[in-house]
């Protein structure tokens, strides 16, 4: 395995993980597709497959198949068009490859929802004033630019709702698109930094990467934001991702060597000491899976 997991989703049996691709004030530049790599790890006997083909992974969302869909970032110059590709998850083929306008940021997010694969532009370098948010078709590669202001970042389908949610890092806001209309309401306040959000019925979860904290949103109605602090250890720590699986919310804390269990209905938080520094989490209703990253 790589020396710096980070993005992490289970689909189709298996567990997929990214490298090089969260990264702190330290590590600001995108690193080559040789860095970059999709694992595919099957969690029954433990064997890791590192997917080939040339993909330089900025992205990572399951499909509904079973299958997942990676972004592609590659360098500027470097020859390659920015895509996202979706591999079928026990062959590793290439099933259908969508083209994307590129930069020189390093974080594509992505989401897959109301039959839809909806991409952001890619982030993590010069942020615009303002931003699209492209919706797929996955069977015609159809798109539709959707603009968003401030930036968009981390995406995640309420699927309860038929509503995409958009984090936006810089701006400390959240924005609820109403895919079937096109409406959308913005939250602000929403920590100072938040990113990764994720959607557990009717709760939105984002950590904040500004603070060590779990903000949680009410995903239906008239939304309703609770902060949860994280009791950290290190003052320099601050929330990296979230899941939600096995009766509860998982929160990363990477500087204090932390996996967090948050209670959704007490919002009580129970410490878990993690060797090295936990970076990606994902969970289903019977196993907690965290990327770990050398100190």
């Amino acid at each position: 395995m790589t020396d710096a997991p980070d993005l992490v989703v289970e689909s189709g049996g298996f567990v997929w993980v990214t490298s090089h691709v969260l990264r702190d004030i330290d590590s600001p530049v995108l690193r080559n597709a040789g860095d970059r790599t999709l694992t595919r790890v099957d969690p029954s006997t433990g064997n890791a497959v590192v997917v080939g083909g040339g993909l330089a992974p900025c992205g990572l969302t399951a499909d509904p198949s079973g299958d997942v869909w990676v972004a592609n970032c590659y360098p500027q110059n470097a020859g390659p068009v920015d895509d996202v590709v979706r591999i079928d998850a026990q062959t590793l083929d290439f099933k259908q490859t969508r083209p994307l306008p590129g930069g020189a940021g390093y974080y594509r997010a992505l989401a897959y929802g109301g039959g839809s694969l909806w991409a952001s532009e890619i982030v993590g370098a010069v942020l615009p004033n303002e931003s699209t948010v492209t919706q797929i078709d996955p069977d015609t590669g159809a798109e539709h630019a959707i603009d968003v202001i401030p930036t968009a970042g981390g995406l995640a389908w309420s699927g309860a709702y038929g509503d995409l949610w958009i984090a936006h890092f810089e701006s400390g806001s959240l924005t609820r698109l109403h895919a079937a209309t096109g409406a959308m309401k913005t939250l602000y306040d929403v920590g100072g930094n938040p990113a990764l959000p994720i959607v557990d019925g009717d709760v939105v979860w984002v950590a904040d990467w500004a603070a060590p904290r779990v903000v949680r949103v009410q995903a239906g109605g008239r939304p309703r934001t609770h902060e949860i602090l994280l009791p950290v250890r290190n003052f320099a720590a601050v929330g990296w991702a979230v899941a939600a699986g096995a009766g509860a919310v998982w929160a990363t804390t990477p500087r204090d060597g932390a996996l967090w269990r948050i209670d959704p209905d007490t919002n009580a938080v129970r410490r878990i000491h993690i060797p090295f520094l936990p970076s990606g989490v994902a969970a289903d209703d019977d196993a907690i899976w965290v990327t770990v990253r050398k100190p």
